[in-house]
């Protein structure tokens, strides 16, 4: 080869590398391009102003995002929760609500939030066209909300009222954003209540309404005691336990088959005469769960994976059953007991009352004996600068409005109702609510859990049935002013919707 040709050859390879180095430098700077845009984009949703500006629903031309839709969610969840309707400890967008459609909780979730923005849109702008204004106990209600946002925080022990809303309320709430939607809330509900308020039900229609769904307002009473198969992640030390798939299904099964001989044995000895509270106590160790004698509407019934069995028109006191229920990650037997179906004509009542929480500096810690003295002589100076006034049920209403520390109520002058038997408060709290010797007017501390409670007896009112009763009526009602007030609106949703996070 001559010194040319070796010369032409070095350059083409010189060359040729030169070209490598070019591209891989190229190949450096887009991937260090994506590393950089990705970093933005993280920071940017991070921020949660894409959860803040996106549309998530569009109502009559007007655009909703995902931290109002959210402000909605969030409450149904809480209630459904509550009611024991889903596993709480597993994401909603695994459970299935409808089997037929096999609608996730999470997407019935949204739309019963979509429904409630709605109406409450709807009614707000009804009530701007009109002029109206707030009611006074309307307006009190929203002060007292509003002044409590300002301390609340302070008894959950957080850092400040932001850390409050974004534990409460999501993430991306803010201040003004949580003030517009309680505004709003608050206009659209006083303004239902006044239109609601001039429709009356007759006797007849009350009656009429239970024979068609007494399925969902009867009482039922029964016993319930539960077994879990799952899977332990953790290890008796704590430490977490790899398993893969295959694994984790065979360790399933092995539960399943345990869990389910021990609701076998439980039911053959229930059968046998034995008593449930006696076994409750016999089986504490391996039950994930007991409920004794409970009391539960229909509607409540429903959530059960047994309803059917429940609610069939054969049941008989004494039957016995085992249900079965599957969840993402762990399988339920459920032995039940059937014991009674009624019209519950038990009498409810309503009261109201003022809390002066005794806590330290978090809320969920017990009280010492000098809290609970501290709060006791803040109460009993509520109570007398009570009686040195007027000392009316309006005056009471007042003074818990701008006193008491059960925000739940306090935007409503401490009001209570519906109290029965079966209600889930505090037992001195129901204790002195049912007491047959209360009267209207009654006025008392009591001493709970939570602190020292000012009671005040309002009424004894209508069997449970019949309120249960006209409580859908009204709801019927609502619905249908509702209905009326966004008709010919349009609704759709949008990107944003895919923030609403269970």
């Amino acid at each position: 080869m001559s010194s040319s040709e070796k010369k032409a050859q070095r350059n083409e390879k010189r060359r040729q590398e030169e070209q490598k180095d070019h591209r891989s430098v190229g190949i450096y700077t887009a991937v260090a391009a994506i590393v950089v845009v990705a970093a933005v984009v993280m920071m940017f949703f991070n921020s949660g102003i894409l959860q803040r500006s996106l549309p998530a629903l569009t109502l009559n031309g007007q655009n909703y995002t995902a931290v109002e839709v959210q402000y909605y969610y969030s409450s149904f969840y809480t209630d459904q929760a509550a009611n024991y309707a889903f596993d709480s400890s597993t994401s909603v967008k695994k459970q299935v609500y409808d089997q037929e459609t096999g609608q996730s909780w999470h997407d019935h979730l949204v739309e019963q939030a979509v429904e409630a923005l709605t109406a409450d849109a709807a009614l707000a702008a009804r009530a701007n066209s009109e002029g109206y204004t707030l009611s006074q106990q309307a307006q009190d209600n929203l002060n007292s909300t509003l002044n409590q946002l300002d301390t609340i925080w302070i008894s959950y022990g957080l850092t400040s009222r932001e850390e409050f809303i974004r534990a409460q309320f999501g993430s991306y709430m803010t201040y003004d954003k949580l003030v517009s939607l309680i505004n709003r809330e608050i206009l659209a509900t006083d303004y239902a209540t006044q239109q609601l308020e001039a429709i009356t039900h007759s006797d007849a229609e009350y009656e009429e309404y239970y024979r068609e769904h007494a399925d969902t307002i009867d009482t039922i009473v029964y016993t319930q005691l539960a077994f879990r198969a799952a899977v332990p992640t953790t290890d008796s030390e704590g430490n977490p336990v790899e398993l893969s798939d295959a694994d984790k299904a065979a360790a399933l099964e092995e539960e399943k088959t345990v869990q389910k001989a021990l609701a076998e044995e439980v039911k053959s000895k229930l059968e046998a005469g034995a008593n449930p509270e006696e076994l409750a106590e016999e089986y504490k160790e391996q039950l994930y769960s007991s409920v004794l004698s409970r009391r539960a509407s229909g509607v409540n019934v429903n959530y059960s994976s047994y309803s059917d069995w429940l609610l069939d028109s054969a049941r008989k006191a004494g039957d016995i059953t085992i249900a079965e229920q599957e969840t993402v990650d762990s399988y339920f037997y459920y032995v039940a007991v059937f014991e009674e179906r009624l019209r519950d004509e038990e009498e409810t009542h309503t009261v109201r009352h003022l809390l002066v929480r005794a806590t330290g500096d978090v809320a969920t810690s017990t009280p010492t004996q000098a809290q609970y003295d501290v709060a006791e002589e803040k109460a009993q100076a509520l109570l007398d600068e009570w009686r040195s006034g007027e000392a009316t049920e309006d005056s009471f209403a007042e003074l818990a409005s701008a006193n008491s520390s059960d925000t739940a109520s306090a935007s409503n002058g401490g009001l209570i109702s519906g109290i029965t038997s079966n209600s889930n408060y505090v037992e001195p709290f129901k204790d002195w609510t049912l007491d047959p010797a209360r009267r209207a007017g009654d006025v008392e501390l009591v001493k709970t859990e939570y602190g020292w409670h000012i009671m005040y007896y309002v009424s004894t009112d209508d069997p449970t049935w019949k309120l249960t009763v006209a409580s859908a009526l009204r709801s019927q009602d609502y619905d249908r002013l509702a209905e009326e007030a966004s008709q010919g609106w349009t609704a759709s949703q949008g990107i944003g919707m895919k923030f609403v996070a269970s």
